[in-house]
């Protein structure tokens, strides 16, 4: 396994490559919270149930790798879903981010970065005939039951609780990374911020990061840093 070309050249690796590069853009006095898909998983059959798909050996090497290019003079602090594959990631980072000699502690599960509220049956049902993304629309597009798969708002705004008043207890200068899944991460991106999938989904260790200041927040989407107004509803926070 050539890891280098993997991480330098591979597709499923360049949103990664983009948060680790465009990192040290926010300011040295800020607070990041990170928000990650989970690292490369075996690709399930027809007949799988996804929840119990666990890494594959180059998804681990490659979290790993993700940990190792993590700037060392940021405390990194590592939050996950209860999914084992996200649970794995975590720790890979981790062992990644200790090998270089930075400070990092484990703090588990969230709830936040897993439970969506949507029904389980309904939910695999749609994915044995639609791509995510399609699902995704579909959902916020409001054609499913709300019964079944509730709206996003509450849902974000209590995420939004959980990991943002978080990030106010993390050490100066720190990293607060998520671990959670990939309608979770297009969720949040949403809901928090407004913006749309468009046509990129995220990839495997792929995600957004940002930091909240006074009256804004600045976010690292896809390379690119700018400046967004804070969400009405955090204001008063």
């Amino acid at each position: 396994m050539n890891l280098n070309k993997i991480w330098n050249e591979g597709d499923w690796t360049k949103q990664a490559r983009d948060i680790i590069n465009n990192l040290e853009k926010f300011p040295a006095n800020s607070n990041i919270i990170l928000i990650l898909r989970h690292s490369q998983r075996n690709e399930p059959d027809i007949s799988d149930d996804v929840q119990d798909l666990n890494l594959t050996q180059e998804g681990r090497i490659i979290a790993n790798f993700f940990g190792k290019k993590l700037p060392m003079n940021r405390p990194v602090r590592l939050f996950h879903s209860k999914v084992e594959r996200c649970k794995d990631t975590a720790e890979e980072i981790l062992n990644g981010f200790n090998a270089i000699d930075g400070y990092g502690v484990l703090r588990g599960i969230c709830p936040a970065l897993y439970n969506l509220g949507l029904n389980r049956e309904s939910f695999f049902a749609e994915l044995k005939k639609y791509e995510m993304i399609d699902i995704f629309y579909r959902w916020i597009g409001g054609i499913y039951s709300p019964e079944l798969w509730p709206p996003i708002t509450p849902y974000c705004q209590r995420a939004a609780q959980l990991i943002w008043r978080e990030a106010k207890n993390a050490p100066e200068n720190g990293v607060d990374i998520h671990i959670s899944h990939d309608i979770n991460v297009m969720t949040l991106k949403l809901g928090w911020f407004g913006i749309p999938p468009y046509n990129h989904w995220v990839t495997y260790l792929g995600g957004f990061a940002f930091t909240i200041k006074e009256d804004h927040i600045l976010l690292l989407n896809y390379g690119q840093l700018k400046t967004i107004e804070m969400p009405y509803w955090w204001k008063s926070e």
